[in-house]
């Protein structure tokens, strides 16, 4: 089943949807600020546009960023974020031996944060969330807070 790519307004309705249902995706992850538009791909975390520079400059091979109101999304990114979250991310975090990681703090910090055990063993674990999300999909789509739709049943 080829499915078209995420239209700009469903990428909109999505975001505005995943912060609407999770009051920590309104604020950047690493820094705490307000009203973040950008994200890490790769952990499915809302960023600040100062934080996603400090990502850009670590590198692709350790966060992938995008911009929440620029850029164009796969369904597979925007699955990510729906799997992941700042929530998620933090509890993960914790749950993992590395919540002292979570508080603000400089570019430094970011670098350690994303490379320390507890962000590789979380990459994986993004992927499988996402790819349970998308076996429960009948469209390929991601959806948030709305039923599937409902696929046709054949005539006889």
């Amino acid at each position: 089943m080829t499915v078209n790519p995420p239209t700009k307004e469903e990428i909109d309705a999505l975001f505005k949807q995943l912060k609407a249902k999770n009051s920590e995706n309104r604020i950047c992850f690493d820094c705490g600020s307000k009203n973040p538009t950008w994200s890490s791909v790769t952990y499915g975390v809302y960023l600040c546009m100062d934080c996603s520079a400090v990502h850009r400059g670590m590198g692709v091979h350790i966060s992938f960023v995008r911009s929440t109101v620029l850029d164009s999304w796969s369904w597979d990114q925007l699955r990510t974020m729906k799997v992941g979250g700042n929530a998620n991310a933090a509890a993960f975090w914790r749950q993992n031996g590395a919540g002292q990681m979570l508080s603000g703090g400089s570019a430094g910090d970011a670098k350690s944060k994303y490379t320390k055990r507890a962000a590789q063993q979380y990459k994986p674990h993004l992927a499988e969330l996402a790819e349970q999300d998308l076996l429960k999909s009948s469209d390929k789509r991601v959806h948030v807070g709305v039923v599937e739709p409902a696929t046709s049943a054949p005539s006889d």
